[in-house]
Parts: structure tokens; C-alpha cells; sequence
């Protein structure tokens, strides 16, 4: 970055929020007046011409990290319903199946028991 740019990157080994290009984000610190010092994410690719443009204040992480954790949870509540619903459907047929085959069996049964007499 420029001299002239309000933020400064700062190396952080422990950083574990990826942006949308899945990078490792850059932690910055901003030099505007209104936020000065407050640090934030960005893509690793900032400034570039494939970066996201993804940003996020680290101080607001929680708040994010609380949402993404409640969508991935929902995530996994629709994909276990989804497979709930094809289980049930799997044994509704088998029932159907077995209703059939203990009706043939039935009517096997009457139709010996009446040849028999």
C-alpha cells in the first residue's frame, strides 16, 4: 500500500477468517478519522484486480461468526430434513410392499384352505 492510504496491513499467523476468493485474509488498520485504529479483514487480493472486495470489522466478528455458524446450522437442518423425507418415503414403499405381499400371502392361504375342503 500507498503512504498516502488510510489503513496498514498487519501480519497476524493466527488469523483465521477467509474471504469469498477462500484466501486467508489481511488484517488492517484504519487511519480515518472517524475509525482510526480500528482494525478490519479484507481479501488478500486487496486493491487487485481479482480481489472480492470482502470486509469485515474484527471487532464485529463475533456478531459474523455468530450468523455464518446459525446459516451452516440451518444448512444442516434442511439437509437433514431433506434426508428424513427420503428416508420416510423409502418406508412408506416398503410398507406399500409388504401390505402386497401379505395380501398375496392371504389370498394364498384362503385359496389352499378352500381346495382343501
Amino acid at each position: 500500500m500507498s503512504s498516502s492510504s488510510s489503513a496498514t496491513p498487519i501480519g497476524n499467523p493466527n488469523n483465521q477468517v477467509y474471504c469469498h476468493c477462500n484466501l486467508q485474509c489481511t488484517i488492517y488498520t484504519s487511519y480515518k478519522s472517524r475509525s482510526c485504529g480500528r482494525k478490519f479483514y479484507r481479501c488478500s487480493r486487496n486493491r487487485s484486480e481479482e480481489d472480492c472486495h470482502f470486509f469485515r470489522w474484527c471487532d464485529e466478528l463475533n456478531e459474523w461468526e455468530h450468523d455464518m455458524n446459525y446459516r451452516r446450522s440451518s444448512n444442516v437442518v434442511e439437509t437433514s430434513l431433506t434426508h428424513v423425507k427420503a428416508e420416510l418415503l423409502q418406508i412408506k414403499i416398503l410398507l406399500v410392499v409388504l401390505l402386497i405381499l401379505m395380501l398375496i400371502i392371504a389370498i394364498g392361504v384362503s385359496k389352499c384352505n378352500f381346495e382343501s375342503m
